[in-house]
């Protein structure tokens, strides 16, 4: 069976080559072949390797036939005319059969011209395909070159920039050398006077504007924090902006002066300020300024000692003058009494006389007699009144005076406790800040020490790498330029196109068309999409696909033809194929049954049989699977050995040693 499904696969594989007439790649493999001939198949391909033939041998064989019965006719015609010309008919079918083989050989002629013409315009298509193919790589790698030429320009001219901003840092850092190495004299520690101008170096001068800067900046931040407000005349923008002139100033210090210089300068301010804070502390007198406010400083105190203690006069002494005071006053008074009797007496008598004058009983007398007594109780007010009010003015100023006492006393008692308040301050900022210019120097002195050491660590180390690491990128774009030239661009450049995957350049035209493109257009696209071209091919390749599209559709006919006929053949053998006996069938199933009855009884008699006697013998098994369970563990493995013995030869030599142990006991002696 597999030799002739082997013999009707090579069967298929000739016809398919030598009567179809298909190409190397299109012919089947072996083994696809014998698949394909496998199962019912195989009638179906010997049928069709045997009737269908290629549409030229078609063509042929019915030009044949008809050819046949032409002649045939024209025999039979020949036969019954006249046989005087039979010699005649002769030389004209000699002479058409000689003329048929003539077109048969022009025929065979044309046929190999055609296929020669055929094969060269073949290879006519492939070596112009060949060269489209190098054009369209050369466009590519051109367009590629030029991409690449375009970014290497860009990066040159970056790199230019660089160069340049390099070199110009290059040239600040050689003038920031050149400076470093002429010294700077900055002259003695002291401030210079006022009215007496001297020279100072440049990196002096700036160097104290930005510490002034910042001293004031750091200073509008501190009333800014204290008052919880912006100062007078300064805002949130003009704080920032004073910030930022500040690092301006910063950075333009750092970059034109060399840090040994900027490092120098701030010691020498630093200096210059430690000599004024001294001088100002030393001209600070806490002692004499306390004596010269009459007061004693003990024991974190302040005495006042303007009066001794001895000086106080007694209690006593005082009761005496205040009671001499009164005494004088008294004195002072007894004249102002006789005074004031004098003066009653004679008021008295200008009322007496008065009222003698004014006694005359009329009306008018009454009515001026009433009116003299009331400018007199009114004078006497107004006497009253005067006095009070010269008494009030006394007080007032009495008051007055020990009030501005009490004042002057309240404020040099305040001028007192601000100066010692003062003095404790001034004492903690001196501390802090002796504490603050030692802390900074050590500081400078540490970060000296670091510049020094990263400058001798790291970049001094740095210049020879980056040395050979220049001599490593020169004429680094000419050799990948030419490594570049061995790469093949097709490999390269894809593009990402919207709702498709990445298409390779050479198959895109400049002339696809968009799917956003005008409505007349629509109609191209339905054809594009009812052949499932892509739209990123040049619409020039639209025949090729189409024809492409035709012979699979050509294919796909043929084997839908050779199908179709082939279930024609099988249908009609199924229909040529009589229908099966019931009987038969019947007869074929008791047989089977019988046979199979015949040959599984004895074996299911035999396994009953053996069921029977092993549930008879049940009983005599427990027993003995209970007695063999309930014995020790040793005596139930009689064959296990331990060091080549048993269980029962370790026992028998065990008592064989031990009786021999008794033997050897020496015997008691008897005293019978």
């Amino acid at each position: 069976m597999e030799r002739s499904g082997a013999s009707l696969a090579q069967e298929l594989r000739r016809w398919a080559a030598e009567e179809m007439k298909l190409p190397p790649g299109k012919i089947p493999s072996e083994s696809a072949a014998r698949r394909m001939c496998s199962g019912q198949c195989a009638d179906i391909w010997k049928y069709v390797i045997r009737h269908v033939r290629h549409q030229r041998n078609v063509k042929k064989i019915r030009g044949n036939l008809l050819w046949y019965q032409q002649m045939e006719g024209t025999e039979v015609s020949n036969r019954a005319g006249k046989s005087s010309g039979s010699d005649s008919e002769k030389e004209r079918r000699k002479q058409l059969v000689q003329g048929i083989t003539r077109l048969r050989g022009e025929l065979d002629q044309i046929d190999l011209q055609i296929k020669a013409a055929q094969r060269e315009l073949a290879a006519d298509e492939v070596a112009s395909e060949v060269a489209q193919e190098k054009i369209r790589d050369a466009k590519h790698r051109t367009l590629l070159l030029k991409a690449y030429s375009a970014r290497v320009t860009a990066e040159r001219q970056q790199l230019r920039t660089q160069v340049v901003q390099v070199r110009g840092r290059l040239e600040q850092l050689q003038e920031m050398e050149r400076k470093a190495r002429t010294a700077v004299a900055f002259g003695s520690g002291r401030a210079p006077e006022a009215g007496f101008p001297s020279l100072e170096p440049e990196v002096l001068r700036d160097v104290r504007e930005a510490c002034r800067l910042r001293f004031q900046f750091l200073k509008t931040l501190f009333e800014h924090s204290v008052s919880g407000n912006c100062p007078s005349g300064m805002s949130e923008e003009q704080l920032s902006m004073s910030y930022q002139h500040w690092l301006s100033i910063v950075e333009r210090v750092a970059a034109s002066h060399p840090p040994a210089h900027i490092l120098s300068a701030l010691r020498h301010l630093a200096l210059q300020n430690t000599q004024q804070l001294q001088e100002l502390a030393d001209g600070i007198d806490i002692p004499r300024d306390v004596e010269a406010l009459k007061f004693r400083y003990a024991s974190a105190h302040l005495e006042d000692v303007s009066d001794a203690a001895d000086d106080l006069p007694s209690v006593q002494g005082l009761i005496q003058e205040g009671w001499g005071e009164c005494e004088m006053l008294c004195v002072q008074q007894l004249p102002l009494q006789a005074k004031e009797k004098q003066l009653s007496a004679q008021l008295e008598a200008v009322v007496q006389e008065m009222h003698r004058l004014l006694s005359d009983g009329s009306e008018r007398s009454i009515l001026a007699r009433a009116v003299f007594e009331l400018e007199l109780r009114a004078v006497k007010l107004r006497g009253y009144r005067d006095g009070l009010l010269s008494s009030c003015r006394q007080l007032e100023e009495a008051v007055r005076t020990r009030y501005e006492e009490l004042q002057g006393l309240q404020a040099k008692r305040q001028r007192i406790l601000d100066f010692r308040h003062l003095v404790n301050k001034k004492q903690e900022h001196i501390r802090t800040l002796i504490k603050g210019t030692s802390y900074i120097k050590s500081q400078l002195r540490k970060d000296q020490n670091e510049i020094k050491d990263f400058i001798e660590k790291k970049l001094l180390p740095q210049e020879r790498q980056v040395e050979l690491e220049a001599q490593k990128l020169h004429n680094r774009v000419d050799r990948e330029v030419q490594q570049f030239k061995g790469v093949a661009l097709l490999c390269l450049l894809h593009r990402d196109l919207p709702g498709q995957q990445r298409i390779p350049t050479h198959e895109l035209s400049i002339h696809r068309l968009n799917r956003t493109a005008p409505a007349e257009y629509r109609a191209f696209f339905n054809v594009c999409n009812g052949a499932a071209f892509p739209l990123y091919k040049a619409p020039e390749q639209l025949l090729s696909h189409v024809a492409e599209l035709k012979k699979a559709l050509l294919c796909l006919r043929a084997q839908l033809s050779l199908k179709q006929k082939a279930m024609g053949s099988l249908q009609r053998q199924l229909d040529n194929t009589p229908e099966p006996s019931v009987q038969a069938l019947m007869q074929e199933v008791q047989a089977n049954d019988q046979e199979q009855a015949r040959e599984l009884l004895p074996r299911v008699l035999q396994v009953t049989d053996q069921c029977k006697c092993r549930i008879e013998r049940w009983q005599e098994m427990q027993v003995a699977v209970d007695a063999w369970w309930e014995q020790p563990g040793q005596f139930v493995l009689p064959g296990e050995q331990r060091f080549g013995f048993t269980l029962q030869q370790w026992l028998a030599r065990w008592t064989v040693a031990a009786k021999m142990v008794q033997q050897k006991q020496p015997q008691p002696l008897s005293w019978v």
